[in-house]
């Protein structure tokens, strides 16, 4: 949460920006957690750097130099943020300045400078028609060596609103698939508004709400996307109002519901009373700054605007957003079925900050001409199956036995994975541990099998990127042991028939992207590349099923989940796409003789596809996808992990709010 001078004030000056300081203190917008004062481009000299290569601030700007105002923000409790961009500098002629082949330096420069925050750009990157990943990724390396913890901020706002030709790689819309990697937050899509304020901006606010709307399974505690910063009633040269106050408080309303970064983008000392109250709104931004940091998502939609929900921390809380995108007063109704919850509601305006009464089912309530009602409802959390009194860091695996006996594997907060035993819905004690592997702790999800033989093969990526493998037979444990010596770029997912080692395949991305799978311990890894066009994202999925093929499917970076499939004899099929646009990992299991594949949608909901046993394997009669009645949005966090078998009911444990596991029976 912050200031930024961009959208406010133009090219920034020491006593400008000293002033807006000091009115962040005295307007309480500071106390309330707007605390970083952010320096975007024009603080640097018209030659931006000297003949040591530093950067030089502009003097007429800056008399005092920037160290000195850094000093007199930290004075006031304040944090510092500063502004370069990737790409290489050309001169003036797009960008105002360029770090490429100075990015330890500058980095250490804004260290000793005693910096908080970085807003990297990549203005002179569009313009020499770079990839931004590389740079931000070589950049974000520089900041984490400058000996000074700093934020940073990506921003590459390349879309087609430019009118430029670039490739999906260079599109703002895939900044989310490095983003978390490498910064704390990225840019998901263009600039909000123009610099100076003009006339029709709501149409820009609804478009960059849209756009980061598109991947909130990026987000997670300390990585953010991020729409751009809050334009609140700037000032046009006419006196008037760029956005109404309504206007502006719907785009702090949706901002928090997502839980963005809160930056202002206009200048404070210009704003009306009643509009700097809204900002510090404490229940406003509460929701912003909720500790599981969810991103919320789009539950219901009509012609005149949607309803929008946020899990919150705790047991049966949500907040949701009923918007109005029309131009008339409309009456709007929240399903409470929509946000997951059973049960009576208990609801609370958080712009009133008044209580509304207990509800059944629904709520409505009257919402202006593009505006919004922001509630906080409380009730019970809906979710399918039992709740077995244990939570896990990440997605577990799940195996079903001959006896009917259903072990989970999680990883836990040390970065060991755990085995719970389920029998008739009743996990057994505390579970059992199955400690660290040597290359350290667990990174991801574990996967595991049955075999043939009844024992149960984990397999697990561990800190140093290698893949490793524990067979359980019974009570007793293997040793942890390193499937080989490559190292890999995602979790592994394993298949099989027979009894194990030999005639398990795993799969697991590469650190080059490619899908790599391998049959048995002695072989080498076979490169299945990826779909014509398209990378990989997240982690792969793999099933045998009863004719003895293994099919592997993964989500690519169109967000559609493609396949590939191994036949009896060995061979793979080429790349086949599964369509769908999914929010995660696929899930795949085994029901008697048909495959059931499940995913997680954008908005949170469980969708279904089937290949029935029948099918000759080409991966053309595979069912149309079905959203699952059972899942509300968001009742699970993450991706199901799914168990069956050919002689076994088929369940699903997951991870539901707040990380607790829950198991579920999974009927067609």
């Amino acid at each position: 949460m912050g200031w930024n001078t961009y959208f406010a004030v133009g090219q920034p000056t020491e006593e400008t920006v000293k002033d807006v300081a000091d009115h962040l203190v005295s307007s309480g917008l500071k106390k309330s957690g707007y605390d970083i004062v952010w320096l975007d481009g024009g603080w640097q000299a018209d030659t931006p750097r000297d003949a040591q290569g530093r950067l030089v601030a502009h003097p007429d700007r800056f008399p005092s130099g920037i160290p000195a105002l850094v000093d007199y923000l930290h004075k006031r409790g304040l944090k510092a943020g500063i502004y370069t961009d990737a790409g290489t500098y050309d001169g003036g002629e797009t960008c105002g300045l360029g770090s490429r082949g100075h990015y330890d330096q500058d980095a250490r420069q804004f260290a000793g400078w005693k910096f908080d925050a970085i807003k990297v750009d990549f203005l002179c990157g569009i313009t020499e028609k770079a990839d931004p990943e590389p740079a931000f990724k070589e950049f974000s390396e520089a900041v984490r060596k400058a000996g000074r913890p700093m934020i940073l901020n990506l921003c590459n706002p390349l879309t087609d609103d430019w009118g430029i030709p670039h490739t999906p790689a260079q599109d703002a819309k895939n900044n989310y698939r490095f983003g978390p990697r490498y910064g704390d937050s990225w840019r998901t899509g263009t600039d909000v508004a123009f610099g100076t304020p003009s006339e029709n901006q709501w149409p820009n606010i609804l478009r960059n709400l849209d756009a980061n709307m598109a991947h909130p399974e990026a987000q997670s505690p300390g990585r953010y996307n991020d729409p751009d910063y809050l334009i609140p009633m700037r000032r046009m040269e006419d006196g008037s109002r760029e956005l109404t106050e309504e206007e502006s408080t719907t785009q702090l309303v949706m901002w928090s519901v997502m839980a963005s970064p809160l930056v202002i983008g206009a200048d404070p000392r210009t704003l009306p009373q009643s509009m700097i109250d809204t900002l510090r709104n404490p229940e406003i931004l509460g929701v912003d700054q909720d500790p599981l940091a969810i991103q919320g998502a789009k539950v219901a939609s009509d012609d005149t605007g949607d309803v929008y929900s946020k899990v919150l921390q705790g047991t049966g809380k949500r907040a949701v957003v009923l918007l109005n995108r029309s131009d008339d007063d409309a009456e709007r109704t929240v399903r409470f079925s929509d946000a997951g919850l059973d049960g009576p509601v208990r609801v609370r305006d958080l712009r009133a900050r008044a209580d509304k009464g207990t509800h059944r089912d629904t709520y409505t309530v009257r919402v202006p001409a593009h505006g919004t009602a922001f509630l906080k409802l409380s009730g019970e959390d809906s979710a399918p199956g039992t709740a077995l009194g244990a939570r896990s860091s990440q997605d577990p695996a799940a195996v079903r036995t001959a006896d009917g006996r259903t072990d989970l594997f999680v990883r836990d907060k040390a970065g060991s994975v755990r085995r719970h035993t389920v029998r008739d819905g009743q996990r057994a004690g505390d579970g059992e541990s199955l400690g660290t592997p040597p290359g350290g702790r667990v990174t991801g999800r574990p996967a595991a099998r049955a075999t043939r033989d009844g024992d149960v093969e984990v397999y697990v990526r561990a800190a140093d990127g290698r893949g490793y493998r524990k067979v359980l037979s019974g009570d007793r444990q293997g040793a942890w042991q390193r499937v080989d010596d490559r190292r890999l770029g995602s979790a592994l997912a394993a298949a099989g028939t027979g009894t194990g080692g030999q005639d398990t395949t795993v799969v697991a991305r590469g650190t080059d992207g490619d899908l790599l799978a391998k049959s048995g311990p002695d072989a080498n890894w076979t490169d299945l590349g990826t779909p014509e066009g398209h990378g990989l994202y997240d982690d792969p999925a793999a099933v045998a099923d009863a004719q003895g093929r293994v099919h592997v499917v993964v989500r690519g970076t169109d967000s559609a989940l493609w396949t590939r499939v191994k036949d009896a004899n060995g061979s793979w099929s080429q790349w086949s796409s599964l369509g769908g646009s999914v929010g995660g990992s696929p899930s795949l299991a085994l029901d008697g003789d048909t495959v059931r594949l499940y995913a997680r949608a954008g908005d949170y909901t469980v969708w279904q596809r089937s290949l029935p046993g029948t099918s000759d394997g080409d991966g053309t009669e595979w069912t149309d996808w079905s959203k699952r009645a059972d899942f509300p949005s968001a009742a699970t966090q993450g991706s199901l992990a799914a168990a069956g078998g050919d002689d076994v009911s088929l369940v699903a444990a997951y991870r539901g709010v707040g990380d607790r596991l829950r198991l579920t029976a999974l009927s067609d």
